[in-house]
């Protein structure tokens, strides 16, 4: 499983502002901050306030700021809301189904691996990153 750019980038996005997560960032302000081009960037945060995690905070001084507590956020949530959970299922080598009486090579290895994955993903929040060395994340 290859996370998506967009997934890679939203965590950047949520990680850089968990960093202080009572912080308002400005779009502008994550820009320099963080490796996401600016398109790219403003969309996602549309995105992630969409998706209840961020709110937008209209105005001259406004910006973005955690709409929930960062615990409650878990990496899975983030991977759902920008990709969906049909990127997670995809065959590990690019087959768009397995057939009725043959899968391929990988199926029952990608299987038990994906399940981990997900289960890592599931059980992993913002603040479990954050407790754990943030600034190398």
């Amino acid at each position: 499983m290859n996370l998506s750019k967009t997934s890679k980038y939203a965590f950047r996005i949520l990680v850089h502002m968990a960093k202080d997560e009572k912080a308002l960032y400005s779009a502008q302000q994550l820009h320099q901050n963080i490796d996401v081009p600016e398109r790219y960037l403003r969309r996602l945060l549309t995105d992630l306030s969409k998706s209840g995690f961020i709110k937008s905070i209209q105005g001259r001084q406004g910006g973005f700021i955690f709409a929930r507590d960062i615990s409650t956020i878990t990496l899975l949530q983030i991977v759902e809301s920008v990709d969906g959970l049909d990127s997670i299922n995809e065959c590990i080598l690019g087959y768009d189904s397995c057939a009725f009486d043959y899968s391929c090579p990988m199926h029952d290895v990608w299987a038990e691996t994906k399940m981990k994955i997900i289960d890592t993903l599931t059980k992993t929040s913002l603040k479990d990153i954050h407790n754990n060395r943030l600034e190398d994340f």
